[in-house]
Formats: structure tokens, sequence, C-alpha cells
């Protein structure tokens, strides 16, 4: 059964995004992405890819077995919780970057650090969350044209 199952492949479905939009997507794979290539080659740029990401301690209730039936078993935690947010850019060519606690001031510290490392312009690909697309950053962003710019994927 082990080899039939193997040979059929995986079973589980494949998750995707409810808002995603295949055909924005298609569009941004086929056209935006290489016009960012080419853009990037042009201007003697690199091509980063940035996200973040956010971590939050709490609990994670689960089934308890071995119990008697009526009496749940006690589990001790902490309640104590903390958060932390950090931001990463990779580039095409594999170069990490890394920094924590995100928000659009980090953002622009971010971005200007990025900026720092790089002798060349950098086009940015980042996600469409709102401190990428804040005031701030736009301003930001204004003063740095010649250094870097940002492209957002689809939604």
């Amino acid at each position: 059964m082990g080899k039939c199952l193997k040979w059929w492949g995986p079973t589980r479905p494949d998750k995707r995004a409810v808002e995603q939009g295949p055909e924005a997507v298609d569009v941004w794979r086929e056209a935006i992405w290489l016009a960012i290539r080419m853009g990037a080659r042009t201007e003697n740029g690199d091509v980063l890819l940035a996200d973040q990401v956010g971590v939050r301690s709490g609990q994670v209730t689960g089934r308890a077995w071995g119990g008697e039936q009526g009496n749940a078993p006690v589990g001790r935690r902490t309640g104590n919780r903390f958060s932390v947010s950090g931001m990463s850019a990779i580039s095409t060519r594999g170069r990490m970057h890394f920094t924590e606690l995100f928000d659009a001031t980090v953002m622009c510290r971010f971005l200007a650090w990025l900026v720092g490392r790089f002798d060349r312009k950098v086009h940015l690909i980042v996600g469409r969350h709102s401190a990428h697309r804040s005031k701030n950053v736009r301003a930001w962003l204004v003063d740095h044209k010649d250094e870097i710019e940002l492209h957002f994927l689809p939604s």
C-alpha cells in the first residue's frame, strides 16, 4: 500500500490565499517581473525580495490524551506573553539582509541600511503591508529615487 501511495503522490490539497488574483499573478510573473529585472540590468542595479514576519507567544490548545473521563489534565504554562517582528530581504544572488521590530519607521531605516550596503540602485520587491505603503516610506523613497525603487507584489 505504501508503494501505491508513493506512486500516486501527495494527497494534501494545495493551499492558496482566497484573496489571490490568479490573473494578476500571471501578469506580474510574465510582464512586471521581467520589466523589473530588465530595469535593474539597464541601471546596473540589484533586485531584492523582502518580507516581514510577526511571531507572538501564546498558548496553543490541543487535545490531551490519557486522562480519566471527566477529569481534564492540567497543563502548566506561563502567563507572560511577548511578540517579535522582523524584516528580511534576499537578493537574486543569494545575499540576506535582516532587521527586527517592524513598522514604517523601521522600514525607512531598513531601506537606508540596504541602500548603504549596495553601490548601485536597488530594486526591492515587497508585499502590500501597510508599512510598505505608508506616507513616511513614500516620502523617504522620493528623496532616494536614484538609489532604491519599490515594486509591489500583486494582492
